[in-house]
C-alpha cells in the first residue's frame, strides 16, 4: 500500500468531524466538544443534545439548500450549527452570514408565529486565519455601533481559529479548552488510546473521540471515503492557488499598462473572478451540484448556473456508492 493512503485522518478532515460528533448516539461527545470551546460553565453547560438533520432546505422553488457540518439542539431549544473550514477563501464571511440566517429563518415554519423562533448559536472551526483579533476564540453579536448595547442575543457568531493555537505539547495543556484545540489540530498523531498521555486521558469524552476516529481510519469503506474527500479538497486547493496566481499577474500587467493602482485593484478583481469560473467550472463537470460549487468558490448561484448553462455542464452525476465490502485494516 501506498504511503499516501497510509495517512491518518484528523478532526479537520470536515467528514471526519461529522462521523465523530454528527452521528445520533455521540450527542455527549458534542456536548463535550460545545462546552470546551464555548465555555461554558455552570447553568451555561450543555447536558443534553439532540442531532438535527443539517441539510437546511429552501422554503420556496429555486431558494438554495445549504447543508452544515453538525447541527443540534439543546433542551431549551437552543440551536448549535458547526462548521470545519479548511480554506479561508475570500467569501468565508458571507457564507457565515448566510448559513445562520438560513439555520435562524429555519426553525419557524410557515404559518407559525415569531415567537416560534430560538436562539441560533454558529461556530467555525477554522483551520487557517480569518480574523484581524488574536485571540484564538472569538465571540460576535449584533450591537449598536456607538453604546455597544446588544441589539438581540438570538444570533451568535463564534469562531475558533486553530492555525493561532501551537499546543501541540500535552504536559502543557491545562483547562479543557486546551486539550479540545490539541485534539482537534493534533488528533491525527494518536492512533489508540494507549497513545494519549495521562493529560489528555483524563479528558472526559478524549478518549472516546480517540477511538471513534480509530475505527472510521481502519475501516476500508469509511477510510475510501475520507482519502477521497481529502484528495478533492487537496485538488480544489490546487487548482484555486494555481488560478489565483494566474489572475494575480493579470491584475499586475492589466495595472502597469494603466499607469495607476485602480488598474492594478481591478485587475486583481477580474483575476479572483476568472480563476474561480475556472475552478467552478472544473468542479460542474465533475459532477458537483451547484450547492458544493457555490461553497467552496464564493460565486453565486446564479452565476454558477449561468456558467453551467453557457458550458453546457451535463447534470450532476449520482452519488457513488462504493461496493467494497467493510472489513478491518490490519
Amino acid at each position: 500500500m501506498n504511503s499516501a493512503y497510509d495517512k491518518y485522518f484528523g478532526l479537520t478532515n470536515d467528514l471526519l468531524f461529522k462521523i465523530v460528533f454528527g452521528r445520533k448516539g455521540n450527542e455527549k461527545l458534542l456536548a463535550l466538544l460545545l462546552n470546551a470551546l464555548l465555555k461554558y460553565r455552570g447553568e451555561q453547560e450543555i447536558k443534553e443534545l439532540e442531532i438535527l438533520n443539517p441539510i437546511n432546505l429552501p422554503d420556496f422553488q429555486g431558494g438554495k439548500q445549504s447543508v452544515i457540518d453538525v447541527k443540534a439542539k439543546n433542551k431549551r431549544g437552543e440551536v448549535f450549527c458547526v462548521e470545519v473550514q479548511v480554506k479561508a477563501h475570500a467569501e468565508i464571511l458571507k457564507r457565515v452570514l448566510y448559513y445562520s440566517a438560513v439555520s435562524y429563518s429555519g426553525e419557524m415554519l410557515r404559518g407559525e408565529k415569531y415567537t416560534d423562533l430560538n436562539k441560533t448559536l454558529c461556530l467555525w472551526i477554522m483551520c487557517e486565519t480569518v480574523l484581524p483579533d488574536p485571540d484564538i476564540y472569538n465571540k460576535y453579536l449584533i450591537k449598536h455601533d456607538k453604546t455597544n448595547r446588544v441589539l438581540t442575543d438570538l444570533l451568535e457568531y463564534h469562531f475558533v481559529e486553530l492555525s493561532k493555537f501551537d499546543g501541540d505539547k500535552p504536559t502543557k495543556l491545562r483547562s479543557k479548552f486546551e486539550k479540545w484545540l490539541h485534539i482537534l489540530k493534533f488528533g491525527n498523531y494518536y492512533r489508540s488510546i494507549d497513545d494519549l498521555p495521562e493529560a489528555l486521558r483524563s479528558e472526559e469524552g478524549i478518549c472516546e473521540v480517540i477511538s471513534n476516529m480509530s475505527n472510521a481510519n481502519t475501516d476500508e469503506l469509511t477510510r475510501h471515503e475520507l482519502f477521497a474527500r481529502d484528495m478533492f479538497l487537496s485538488d480544489l486547493a490546487t487548482d484555486l492557488d494555481a488560478a489565483r496566481r494566474e489572475g494575480r499577474e493579470e491584475g499586475i500587467e492589466e495595472g502597469m499598462l494603466k499607469g495607476r493602482a485602480e488598474g492594478r485593484e481591478e485587475g486583481r478583481e477580474e483575476g479572483d473572478i476568472l480563476r474561480a469560473k475556472k475552478v467552478a467550472l472544473k468542479m460542474l463537470n465533475d459532477g458537483l451540484s451547484p450547492e458544493i460549487v457555490e461553497k467552496y468558490t464564493g460565486l453565486a448561484l446564479a452565476q454558477i448556473e449561468l456558467l453551467a448553462n453557457e458550458n453546457r455542464v451535463c447534470e450532476t452525476t449520482a452519488k457513488y456508492k462504493s461496493e467494497k465490502p467493510r472489513k478491518k485494516r490490519k
